[in-house]
């Protein structure tokens, strides 16, 4: 093989290899699909088909779930499908998913919500605490199909429903979320009437009001912000591709972060897209140094804001 096209497979090697790296650590991209095929098997093309309503399930906002769900996809959506005892595990490549979803005006929700859950009853007769759980393992067990992550780890999200009686006399649940979210599409849930199935009732509005959380977070991520402010890093570094997602991983682990999104991905350089708590990026410099790395801060009209070296 002559030297500039092993140079070219060699980065096309490591650019597959950085972005499975990165599917594989969010999980919306990970879709296992039964073979139930009566002839011939799951191929790649069935199988990606069969796996798209589940991707976008977790990748879109509900607002554009029904246009999505007219998309047939296309092969050069999966990085990997391996066989897994009576079906196949795909593995989306989340660039080619963004790309594909902005060919049909369709924005990807590019963060996974991450958030430290925690249901509270307040008022109900009965075995509140055990409402409580209950509806905790409801989460955790939509959590997947939802697209979210839930540990403790995440960010602080507290839901209360407290049993109140309304200005009609008739016995209704209150919602309050803590800390607030400025949501407008929950203004309008914020009160129901106690129906027969509390738990049911309890359970689908549960499941409404996280589906709305995570279509507002990710829209602020969007548009720039989410409580605080983005800002792009370049990292230029021949080092090896465990030795990036450790430094991706410790990163995103820093208490000033929100999240790290990967946004270009070349074979020397790499550009990410920092979301911030605050409005706040002094600690850059020393952070990277930390490691070995120097920081140096960027005019305005650079593509980024930091460049590290």
């Amino acid at each position: 093989m002559n030297k500039p096209l092993f140079i070219v497979m060699s980065f096309l090697s490591f650019l597959w290899n950085v972005q499975l790296a990165i599917a594989e650590g969010d999980t919306r991209f990970q879709v296992y699909v039964p073979d139930t095929q009566q002839e011939g098997g799951l191929t790649i093309q069935k199988a990606m088909r069969l796996a798209l309503p589940t991707l976008w399930q977790r990748v879109v906002p509900t607002q554009s779930l029904e246009k999505a769900s007219r998309l047939r996809g296309r092969t050069s959506l999966v990085l990997q499908m391996k066989r897994n005892g009576k079906g196949v595990n795909l593995v989306f490549n989340p660039v080619q998913v963004q790309t594909y979803l902005r060919q049909y005006h369709i924005t990807m929700m590019v963060e996974r919500a991450h958030w430290n859950l925690n249901v509270v009853l307040d008022g109900f007769t009965g075995a509140s605490s055990a409402l409580a759980a209950d509806l905790m393992d409801y989460s955790d067990a939509i959590s997947d199909a939802l697209g979210i992550q839930l540990d403790s780890q995440g960010r602080k999200l507290e839901l209360r429903f407290t049993q109140v009686i309304g200005t009609d006399g008739t016995v209704q649940i209150e919602a309050d979320i803590s800390p607030p979210f400025s949501i407008p599409c929950l203004t309008c849930q914020s009160r129901q009437p106690v129906q027969g199935d509390l738990s049911g009732q309890l359970q689908i509005w549960l499941n409404r009001i996280l589906r709305d959380l995570r279509d507002v977070s990710n829209a602020r991520l969007a548009d720039g912000g989410n409580d605080g402010s983005s800002l792009y890093i370049t990292i230029i570094s021949d080092a090896s591709l465990a030795a990036q997602i450790s430094l991706e991983q410790l990163l995103q682990q820093q208490s000033e972060v929100v999240s790290v999104i990967p946004t270009m991905i070349q074979q020397e350089s790499r550009q990410y897209r920092v979301v911030l708590r605050e409005a706040d990026d002094s600690w850059v410099s020393s952070w990277f140094a930390s490691y070995g790395m120097t920081a140096v801060k960027q005019p305005p009209s650079s593509p980024s804001q930091w460049l590290i070296e």
